[in-house]
This record gives structure tokens, sequence and C-alpha cells, in this order.
């Protein structure tokens, strides 16, 4: 019993538990398609799924976009999300049931990311639990946070929160101990979320890299001698290189073939009209503005948007606790305060009008496509700033076990406070599943009514909003994916999946069979189990292949090109080394010295 007390943390109990009022609307039976990505998040499953059940275990191509033509959309789009969800579906899961799902277990895991953060930074004592009870809940219930699920439906870029907590603490483990085991965790937590959001990788990765700017220069200045520092610090420098190009490795696999393959896609899909980020500024007096809505950020524009921009007022009157109090008097982490003081400033900064000039001259910036994305970093720095605020505000008592366990409960009702003060915003604009929601006939209405949204690759010449499947679609019909448009005779589509197509010929003569598919890189093409050539066919850069007369089966199969095999190839090395990092780390830990009365030695690594 009293090993099982020692193991057991109340607080983070008790953090899971509150959490479950923040995803509780997910529990319910219906969904919420009104939110503004919410069919997004239920039909990229559906085109996800049905490419996994064409045998490609790395997905590439949505068969179903573009009014069925198809799209590379994970080429330039991460997939760890739907991978997750996936694994449910799976399992049995519906497609909405499966997304909620994974809804929820990133709202619990990014909360518990937190509170693992901060209770490493205060301590494990009474105390520290405190400070990263009430952090951990300030992020679950950031108004932002709700807003991407709850009015956004943003799936991908939701899961891509929870990682931030997590790769904050691995990397901070690598500054300050190091170590083969916290090199390997630190690759994977930021590989996970290469893998997870394009944009958030963006929003987080600079605010990252100025954190361990921050702990190298803070470290160099603990070290009482100035070589060794010096010394200290090239190591630090070493290992958080290290631990930062494994986590590429491991993402190579969706990296490489993005750089090397996005020429091939309309990039201008992605960054024009809606996608503006001249669009999507915040105004100063939203930031405080307690409205609530479901509508959008530019509709109405300017400072009336339809959403909501606020940071939340218990985070931010903690924050202001921890500007005022923990660095006045605060005597731990004041260096730490002040950093994510001034990096909240900076973002909400970056997201105001006056900061035009910036992302006008900062290209990859537009890759965010909305400024109030950093909503998303303000979020992560404010629940540090409220954990620091805890950890000062009750520190009167510190080095004295018994005052900590005086003050503690204060942390238990601040913690109830800010529940109280975000549940409103746990509610949805809830709707019933339809049938059509979780079917591909899903797509061609939203292609239909949003024909903004209709991907396009480099070789389409003309733009449409009409294809010769969407009668198809919209009547249930089989496919006919295999057409004539040269010659004389009979095609029949006897087979599409998620990646391929199969076609039955019978030819009157010399032709050319024309599948309603955009070509793009990877497509190959066989006439009775043979490779054969083929061609993009304008106006919409269709595949076109030229087959003799006679019967034959045509077939068309989307698989690897170079940058794809390369980079596959580059995800296992990282891999294996990242597995070689954690035997050694075990190995290590097994040959530790010993003290004569059997005590551990601490070994600096």
């Amino acid at each position: 019993m009293p090993r099982i007390r020692q193991h057991f943390d109340r607080e983070l109990i008790l953090l899971l538990i509150f959490s479950v009022f923040a995803v509780a609307a997910l529990l319910s039976p219906g969904y919420f398609f009104g939110a503004h990505d919410a069919d997004h998040s239920v039909f990229y499953l559906i085109e996800f799924d049905a490419t996994i059940r064409d045998g490609i275990l790395w997905p590439r191509w949505s068969p179903d976009h573009a009014m069925g033509y198809g799209y590379p959309f994970w080429v330039v789009y991460a997939p760890l999300a739907y991978f997750a969800a996936e694994v449910f579906h799976l399992l049995g899961v519906g497609f909405t049931a499966s997304v909620k799902t994974v809804f929820a277990l990133s709202t619990l895991f990014g909360g518990w990311g937190m509170y693992a953060l901060l209770r490493r930074w205060w301590g494990r004592n009474a105390l520290g639990r405190g400070a990263a009870l009430v952090g951990g809940l300030v992020y679950v219930y950031a108004p932002y946070h709700l807003l991407t699920v709850y009015v956004r439906a943003a799936f991908a870029e939701y899961v891509a929160m929870a990682w931030f907590p997590w790769v904050l603490l691995a990397f901070d483990d690598v500054v300050e101990r190091g170590g083969p085991r916290r090199i390997a965790l630190a690759a994977l937590a930021l590989g996970a979320l290469f893998l997870t959001h394009n944009a958030m990788l963006l929003v987080f990765t600079p605010l990252l890299a100025a954190y361990l700017l921050f702990a190298l220069v803070n470290k160099a200045v603990r070290q009482r001698r100035a070589e060794e520092s010096w010394r200290q610090v090239a190591r630090t420098v070493l290992r958080v290189t290290a631990a930062g190009l494994l986590a590429i490795g491991l993402a190579a696999i969706f990296l490489v073939p993005l750089v090397a393959e996005q020429g091939g896609i309309k990039q201008a899909d992605w960054l024009a009209d809606n996608y503006l980020y001249q669009k999507h500024f915040v105004y100063p007096n939203q930031f405080t503005d307690p409205f609530w809505g479901y509508g959008f950020s530019d509709d109405p524009a300017g400072p009336n948007d339809g959403m909501s921009f606020q940071l939340g007022v218990v985070g931010v009157a903690l924050a202001l606790v921890a500007a005022v109090v923990g660095l006045r008097r605060g005597r731990r982490r004041r260096g730490q305060t002040a950093f994510f003081v001034a990096a909240t400033l900076a973002l909400l900064l970056l997201m105001i009008p006056i900061a035009r000039p910036f992302w006008d001259a900062v290209w990859p910036a537009a890759l965010v496509q909305f400024p109030w994305r950093l909503l998303s970093a303000a979020s992560l720095c404010l629940a540090i700033l409220a954990g620091a605020a805890v950890g000062n505000l009750l520190g009167a008592g510190e080095g004295d076990p018994r005052n900590d366990e005086r003050q503690f409960p204060a942390a238990h009702v601040l913690a109830l406070v800010v529940v109280l003060a975000s549940l409103a915003f746990t509610v949805p604009q809830y709707t019933d599943i339809d049938p059509i929601d979780e079917s591909v006939e899903s797509i061609m209405r939203f292609e239909l009514e949003y024909p903004d949204m209709i991907g396009h690759t480099a070789a389409v010449q003309e733009m449409f909003t009409d294809s010769p499947l969407l009668p198809q679609y919209l009547a249930g019909e089989p496919l006919q994916k295999a057409v004539l448009i040269a010659g004389s005779g009979e095609v029949k589509t006897v087979r599409t999946g998620g990646s391929s197509v199969d076609a039955q010929v019978n030819l009157d003569g010399p032709s050319t069979v024309l599948f309603y598919t955009y070509d793009f890189p990877g497509w190959r093409v066989t006439i009775d189990g043979q490779p054969a050539a083929h061609r993009t066919q304008p106006p919409y850069g269709l595949i076109a292949v030229d087959v003799p007369a006679g019967e034959h089966q045509v077939s068309i199969r989307h698989g690897g090109t170079p940058a794809r095999d390369a980079g596959t190839r580059l995800s296992i090395a990282s891999l294996a080394i990242v597995a070689g990092l954690l035997v050694l780390s075990v190995v290590q830990n097994r040959r530790k010295p010993v003290t004569p009365d059997g005590k551990e030695k601490i070994v600096i690594q």
C-alpha cells in the first residue's frame, strides 16, 4: 500500500476528471456538422480509410476529391491525426465516432502534457502538483482550445495542440538532463508534431526555438566556471540538434515528398480567397471581448468577427499575477516566467493589424493562413504562466511541507474556478448524423456548395465546378471512371479503390482510354499486367492511355516516387536510431555504478 500511495498522483486524476466536462459534448450521439471544418474532419477520414483498405499503408491520394478526379491530399497534408482515427475505425467504430474519440483523447492528452510539464518545473510536492493542476486545466479550458473543437472542428489542428506541452517538456529535459532516452523522446514528440499539422508546426516551432535559446543561455549563466560552462552548453546544443534532426528524419516520409512534389499542385488553392492572412487579423479589444459565436473570422470583416478570439479571463488574470508577483518576488523560475510573459506579448502583437508588415515580409508566415492561429501558442504560454502564478502565490511556505499542504486547497478551488469560467464554451451546435454525412456523397455536396475549395493539380488548365462523375456520386451508382475519347469499342470500370482503378475494355481498333483521375507523380498504368505509358490529357490534367485493339484490362495504381521512397527510407533509418537510443538508455541504467549502501550514484550524462 505505501508504494501505491507513493505512485498515485491525486492531482493528475483530478485533472482528468475535471477535463471530462470539456469533452462531455463529444459523448452525445450527435455531432456538430455546422462547425467550420466538421465536414472535413469526417470525409477526410473516409478518404483515408479508402486508401488504407486499398492496400496503401501510408496514404498519399484521396480518390473522391475534386469532383471525383481525386487529389494528392496526403502529400501536402500531415496525416497522423487520421492514422489515430483510422485505428478506431478499423476496430469497428464509425467514421464520426472515431473522429470524436480522437478529439476527446487529445483533450486529455494535452492537459496531461501541460500537467507533466508544470510538475517537472514546480516539483512533485503539494505545491508543484497544485500549480500543475491549475495550469493543465487552464490549457484544457482555454477559449481558443475549446473553439478549435466546438466552433471550428479543426481536427488535426486540435490534435497538434495536444503535442505542444509534450514537445516543450521533452526538449527541456534534453537541455537540463540530456541522455539518449531523452533525446529519443524529444525526437519522437517533435516528429509527431511534424506529422500532425503543417500550419501548427509553423506556429509552435519559433516559440520552441526561442525557449531553447533562453534555456541554453540560462544554463550557461548557472554554471560556475566559464570554461566548463561553454563545454556543457556545447554538449547540450549537440543534443538538442540531434533531437531536432532525428525529428525531421522521423517525419521525412511526409516532409520529403511535400517539398519535392508540392509544385505539382496549384498552391494558390491553399493561400487564396478565404485563406489570405490579410483578412484574419485580430483587433486588440477582441482578446478580452467575452463574445462567443459560431461564425467565421471574416464574416463580417473587421472587429466584429463571427467567432471569438478571447484569451480567457482566468488565464489572463493568472498571467498578470505571474507577471507581477513572479517577477517581483518570485524565487523560483523567475527567468522562465519573464520569457513566457514576453512570448505572450509577442504573440499578441503578431496577431493584430499593426503586424501586417511582418506577415508581408516573411513569406512562410503566409502558410499559417490565419494570424489568429497564434492563439494556440498564446494559450500554451498563458497556461504556463497560470502555473507560475499558483506556484509563486502559494510559495510562501516553500521548503516547509506542512505549509505547502495547508495552502494546497486553494489550488483545488482555483481549479474549479477555471472549469466554471469556460464551461459555457463547451456547448456546440448539435446536429444529427445523417448517413450521407458518412459517405463520399458528402464530399460532392460540399464541393458543390463551396467550389472554391476544389483542389487542382498544376496541369489543370481550366477551372471546373462539375464533372461527368458527379451524377453518379449523387445517385449512388457504381463509378465509371474510365471512358473512350478516341477510337471505338466498350469500356467498363470493374473496380475502384482508394488508390487504383481497373477497367475492362473491348476495342475495335487502337483507341485512347481516359481515366477521370488527375495525373500526378506516382501513377502507374498497366495493360494486362504489363507497364504501359500514359500522358496528361488537357484541359483538366487527367490520365490518358493509348490501348491496342482487342480485350484488355487497363489498370492505374498510385504508388511510390523517388521522393517518397527516399523519405520512407530516411524515416525508417531515423526510427532505428531512436530505438537504438532507447536500448542504449536501458543498458546504461543497468550499468549505473552503486555506492556501498546499494544506492545509485548520480551520473551526469
